[in-house]
């Protein structure tokens, strides 16, 4: 090992030393001499001596070539001299040089970036101990304390079972300033969380088995983020108590750099107090997560999870629509985490892929045209003596100078759009910061471009390799281009305008679905509409509660250019959750488990104004419904159109139990049917009811319609809650405008990416069939003269030129439509109103690449026919 490692440096060393070969020219001299000494010690003359050694010794420099040799210093040289000479060709041919530096450059700083993303998403290791082992259950966030007792001890292949739940409140990490206290995301769970997540604290301890139990002291995990931003990086932070709400909370750990759960904007951990005397305890809010033992193979898991869901069916009874043993399964963790990027990361990444697969084959058309074409050259330094590997091997060096140039372009795309791509791709939760572009995504730039040199010039070098020194310059003859290459250019043509057409089709899809999804109909009015995220802490007292929200109302009401100020627990599109089974009057075949299911909104008088929805029958909450009075509830259309068709719901009944205990609400109006969960799909049954009738508030979204421009107003709302009560975080502000936005994000981030991806698609496909079009008339030139010399007319000359190039684009068309009728299924999630398959899409791209295919084939086949004899031949 020591003898190949001293070999190799006294090989680099005497390529890039040149003390070295000075080294070696000494001692070639000192062995002369010491021979000429020999000579001269026998009676020879010095001038003889001299002589003879020299004949003996042979030539110096040949030696000194053929230790060069030995170390691999000539075959470097040659190298670089060819490197030069690719540069200089480079320089003299800069438009050449720079479509395809540019085209290579583009795929590969799209492709790496997204890939970045990918693998730091969907490959990395993720923060836990053996993470093929965490599995989540169905039933996300809807499981009950009650129900995870029952199931804690009879987990059977789960090593341990943890449930949680997301939560957030004011928090105040120094004094509070202007705009009064933040909202500190945090996670509620079960002691055993860590040991499910098979994660540990770098600082201090993770819960006990008795902190999530009623009458524990409150503790706290830290994020590492936390530790560092919020408390200063405090070694000794163990033990120190901060202020969560309006308690103080002891913090007994901190997690390490790079943890999260469930998602990277989660910045803390408390227990969940589970306690069966509380009305929670029995109420649908929990994620179940296990860790199974070791070796359990995935067929066990499933077959136990059967197992467990009879065991609840055994001992719980569950409403159809709610029913917990129908279909029970469990998600990997990294599918939970990462279910809902996973397929759109994947789409845009596949979509990169083939816009470097089109720069490729577009590069490797240029190189192989650019080869055919210095025949000349070619010729002339075969009949010199250049053997065809000796060409070949420049013909490699020209394609490896354009790669690299390829591969820093790329690079520098994607270092330059990394942040802005990541900043419009579906990352959300803070997902977005986790994704980082370092070393291997640069390595990985320059190891695809060399791939790409190679593959670019596999035809050259095979066409090099297989003429003789005589045949080089033959290529030019009444064919134009010889067959071999005419099949690799028209094989890239098609490859080209398939990869093309899947882009646009795909970019067709979005745009046409987009469009579908912005006609829908969403029920409300969300121009001119403002909103705010308030969250009061837990140990805030209801009245306390009712006397702020009643006092920002007021406040808010009165400020210039308010039209109305509403609350509810839920914002439209944005606000999922609150939903459960309800009683209707008059249907008793829909009691007991067939009860229907319907989302629970709390509301004030104002808020349908505010939001823009409209009465259909009837009337909406008014300030006469308040505690005390007739419980009353506002449906949907939908609602009560399916509970009483042809009759009116107005003074019919429904039960619920979201008050804390059964009650009967009288239908007082019914709403215009609006979207409140998804712009696609069946709307669930809506309940809207008076928020001062709630037994308890926790919090809630102040929507305010305005004629004042939403960004000026919201600063003054904000200041103006601080004002009220500095405690209450103001967790979130937008305007309605953005939260419709956010229900398109995802088809609309995608939109974006496959448009340009396919607009640059078919500028690339268009050059491509431009060059290999015109390259073939300029080959012909001679031929075309003599054709139109012996009355050919121009007409015909410029129909075979177009024909000959439209046949590989239709072949194009023909392939890149199968394969999107192959692929349909990967784009039919992201659509609404049409199918991946649509017929007026698919002839929309169809007759895109083909209009494409003329216009490029038209330019070089009108120079063909315009070619005059005299000059054409005069040239050759």
């Amino acid at each position: 090992m020591r003898h190949i490692l001293s070999d190799a440096l006294f090989r680099l060393r005497a390529l890039f030393d040149r003390r070295a070969q000075r080294e070696l020219d000494e001692e070639l001299r000192f062995h002369l001499d010491m021979d000429a000494a020999a000579l001269r010690s026998q009676g020879l003359p010095a001038a003889e001596a001299e002589r003879v050694a020299r004949r003996q010794f042979g030539s110096v420099h040949r030696e000194a070539e053929r230790a060069r040799d030995a170390w691999g210093v000539s075959l470097a040289d040659e190298f670089a001299g060819d490197i030069r000479h690719a540069l200089r060709q480079m320089r003299r041919r800069a438009g050449y040089t720079a479509i395809i530096v540019l085209t290579l450059g583009l795929g590969i700083g799209a492709t790496v970036a997204l890939f970045s993303v990918v693998s730091d998403l969907l490959l990395r290791p993720l923060p836990y101990a053996h993470a093929d082992q965490i599995h989540v259950f169905w039933s996300d966030y809807d499981w009950r304390g009650e129900e995870y007792d029952f199931l804690r001890d009879r987990a059977g292949v789960f090593q341990h079972l943890a449930a949680f739940s997301t939560n957030g409140e004011p928090y105040r990490p120094n004094a509070a300033g202007a705009d009064g206290a933040r909202l500190l995301p945090f996670v509620v769970a079960t002691s055993t969380l860590f040991d499910a997540l098979g994660a540990r604290p770098v600082l201090g301890r993770p819960f006990d088995s008795t902190e999530d139990r009623p009458g524990a002291a409150p503790v706290i995990v830290i994020s590492y983020g936390m530790w560092r931003d919020d408390l200063g990086g405090d070694p000794h932070v163990i033990g120190r108590r901060i202020i969560l709400g309006d308690e103080p909370v002891t913090v007994v750990g901190v997690m390490p750099k790079g943890f999260y759960f469930p998602t990277p904007d989660i910045r803390a951990w408390r227990p969940l107090a589970l306690d069966p005397k509380s009305p929670s305890y029995s109420s649908g809010y929990l994620t179940l997560v296990g860790r199974t033992a070791p070796g359990v193979r995935p067929e066990l898991v499933q077959t136990d999870i059967h197992r467990i869901a009879r065991a609840l069916g055994s001992r719980f009874t569950y409403p159809v629509a709610w029913d917990k043993t129908s279909n029970p399964y469990t998600l990997p963790i990294r599918t939970y985490l990462f279910g809902d990027v996973r397929d759109p990361l994947l789409l845009l990444l596949a979509a990169a892929t083939l816009l470097l697969g089109i720069a490729c084959a577009n590069a490797a058309s240029l190189i192989l045209a650019r080869t055919s074409d210095r025949t000349g050259e070619m010729a002339v330094r075969s009949a010199l003596g250049a053997g065809q590997w000796r060409l070949a091997r420049q013909v490699l060096a020209e394609s490896l100078v354009l790669a690299v140039g390829a591969a820093v372009l790329g690079v520098a795309i994607a270092t330059a759009g990394f942040r802005a791509l990541v900043a419009v791709l579906p990352l959300g939760n803070g997902f977005g910061d986790t994704v980082a572009i370092g070393w291997a995504t640069f390595a990985s730039a320059f190891v695809l471009a060399l791939a790409i040199a190679l593959a670019g010039s596999a035809a050259p070098v095979r066409n090099l390799v297989r003429a003789g020194g005589g045949t080089v310059n033959r290529e030019r003859s009444e064919e134009g281009l010889r067959r071999g290459t005419r099949r690799v250019h028209g094989a890239i043509i098609v490859s080209q305008v398939a990869f093309a057409v899947l882009l646009v089709l795909g970019a067709t899809l979005l745009i046409r679905s987009v469009d579908n999804l912005r006609a829908v109909n969403m029920g409300f009015d969300a121009h001119g509409v403002s909103t705010y995220t308030l969250v009061t802490s837990d140990n805030m007292p209801t009245e306390v509660q009712r006397q702020f929200f009643d006092r920002v109302l007021a406040r808010v009401s009165a400020l210039p250019g308010v039209r109305a100020a509403g609350l509810t627990n839920r914002l439209p599109l944005r606000d999922g959750g609150y939903q459960g089974p309800v009683g209707v009057e008059g249907r008793p075949d829909l009691d007991g488990t067939n009860r229907p299911n319907s989302l629970y909104r709390t509301v004030t008088p104002a808020y349908f104004v505010a939001m823009g929805i409209r009465l259909r029958d009837g009337r909406g909450i008014d300030s006469s419904d308040v505690m005390g009075g007739l419980p009353v509830t506002v449906i949907s259309e939908s609602f009560a159109r399916r509970m009483w068709p042809g009759h009116s719901a107005l003074g019919k009944h429904l039960y619920s139990g979201w008050s804390g205990k059964m009650v009967s609400l009288e239908i007082v109006g019914v709403t215009r049917e609006a979207r409140l969960t998804t712009l696609t799909g069946e709307e669930p049954f809506v309940m809207f009811v008076p928020l001062a009738q709630q037994v308890s508030i926790s919090g809630g979204v102040l929507v305010v319609r305005s004629s004042t421009p939403p960004a000026a107003l919201m600063p003054v709302v904000r200041r103006a809650i601080a004002e009220i009560d500095p405690r209450v975080a103001v967790a979130r502000i937008e305007t309605m405008d953005d939260v419709v936005a956010g229900a398109l994000a995802e088809p609309l981030r995608l939109r974006f990416f496959l448009t340009v991806f396919a607009a640059i698609a078919l500028v690339l496909g268009t050059i491509g069939v431009y060059g290999v079009v015109s390259y073939a008339v300029a080959r012909r030139r001679a031929e075309f003269a003599i054709r139109l010399a012996l009355g050919a007319s121009p007409r015909r000359v410029l129909r075979e030129v177009v024909e000959r190039g439209l046949a590989p684009v239709i072949a194009g068309v023909a392939i890149g439509i199968v394969a999107a009728l192959a692929v349909s299924g990967l784009l039919r999630r992201f659509l609404y109103g049409l199918g991946a398959a649509d017929p007026a899409s698919l002839v929309a791209a169809a007759g895109v690449l083909l209009a494409a295919g003329v216009v490029a084939a038209l330019v070089p086949a009108a120079r063909a026919g315009r070619t005059s004899p005299a000059e054409a031949l005069r040239a050759d």
